[in-house]
């Protein structure tokens, strides 16, 4: 009866409505992506959970993508990951994250925040090229050894070639 993955209203509403509809809690502590964080506010809310018992603190400011429009193409790239020994082949939309398109396709590739500051989805980009909207982490070093976070990186190639082994 484990959950994983990102919390949802769904995930909320188990909960709330299910495993725990007898008990009151005072308070609920939020932390996580900013988005996820209003996801599950916002059913906390849906649930009849007081404004005032929801409590969670964002470590960043929302930030508009920082990558230029004109350089993000809306066609599709031939994606190859390789991951814990295996070879996964996909094709994805370039104005999507690589880890987006990852985690969609059903790989089970690490993250964590989503948001380019911890570093979790690093892989090292083997052929092609990826630029990322936000990178609070990476030194320009590592950028130029290949190294990317891909909840980040969008495709800017007709071909990428991901590497979360080879970090």
């Amino acid at each position: 009866d484990s959950l994983f993955g990102r919390i949802d209203s769904s995930t909320v509403n188990l909960i709330v409505k299910n495993k725990f509809k007898d008990t009151n809690f005072a308070g609920y502590y939020l932390c996580g992506p900013e988005e996820m964080i209003h996801v599950v506010k916002d059913a906390l809310l849906a649930n009849k959970v007081p404004k005032e018992a929801i409590h969670f603190e964002l470590f960043t400011t929302s930030e508009a993508e920082t990558i230029p429009s004109t350089t993000l193409a809306k066609g599709k790239t031939k994606l190859t990951v390789y991951l814990d020994g295996e070879t996964h082949s996909l094709e994805i939309k370039q104005n999507h994250s690589v880890l987006e398109s990852v985690l969609e396709a059903g790989i089970d590739a690490p993250f964590s925040c989503q948001g380019g500051v911890c570093s979790t989805c690093i892989a090292r980009v083997k052929e092609g090229s990826a630029v990322m909207a936000k990178n609070t982490i990476l030194t320009d070093g590592e950028i130029a050894e290949g190294l990317t976070l891909t909840c980040q990186a969008r495709a800017t190639s007709d071909a990428l070639t991901i590497d979360y082994d080879d970090v």
